[in-house]
């Protein structure tokens, strides 16, 4: 059986604020830090056979705090990296959506000004799993991304709408699992929190 373990960077100022990060390299903020130390340390006793994240140093310093308890180098890839929301970067978060609404588009069809629609990067999604599939069966296989990536990863595996996976919320720094057999992906658990519990929280019956 195979294992994935979805990771959200920690907290960034842009998060924060309730703006728009896209492809934008912001860091993590004290909070996020902070965060990361917790989920590392939480995720101590896992067991992690690959450690794979995005570029951007958001993700790659909270895959760092994890990969520390595991000797684990971290495996960088631009299949995972966020929307890139062109000229909407930046912007906070009811602006995107006034923008959105204006164009009259569906989500998953919505371009910003040099930007990509949410299809194409479910198509990265898709490049990336077909290859975690191909080279990691019966491994853990952390990746360490972003929310509008894995928003879309799930629409993808979990057979959703890009529009339905649009409401699915993942913490900072928070984690959700996801199992792959006979052919199959099911949901274990989704966007679990150190602080909440040392137990996973099973979402099978949502599936």
């Amino acid at each position: 059986m195979l294992r994935l373990v979805l990771v959200r960077h920690g907290q960034t100022d842009a998060n924060l604020n309730r703006v728009l990060q896209g492809q934008s390299d912001g860091e993590l903020n004290s909070t996020g830090r902070q965060q990361a130390e917790e989920l590392g340390r939480h995720l101590k006793d896992f067991r992690i056979d690959q450690i794979i994240a995005s570029p951007m140093r958001r993700a790659r310093d909270t895959a760092a705090a994890i990969a520390q308890y595991h000797r684990l180098p971290i495996k960088i890839t631009p299949l995972v990296v966020e929307w890139n929301c062109g000229v909407l970067d930046g912007v906070p978060a009811e602006i995107f959506r006034k923008k959105l609404q204006e164009s009259e588009a569906p989500l998953s069809s919505f371009r910003p000004e040099g930007g990509e629609t949410l299809l194409e990067v479910r198509q990265r999604a898709s490049a990336f799993i077909s290859d975690v599939v191909a080279n990691f069966q019966d491994q853990t296989v952390l990746v360490c991304s972003h929310g509008d990536f894995m928003r879309t990863l799930m629409s993808l595996v979990l057979r959703k709408s890009i529009e339905e996976a649009s409401s699915i919320h993942f913490g900072n720094a928070s984690y959700s699992i996801l199992e792959f057999e006979n052919g199959h992906w099911n949901l274990v658990a989704l966007n679990h929190l150190p602080e909440k519990s040392d137990q996973l929280i099973d979402v099978s019956a949502e599936k």
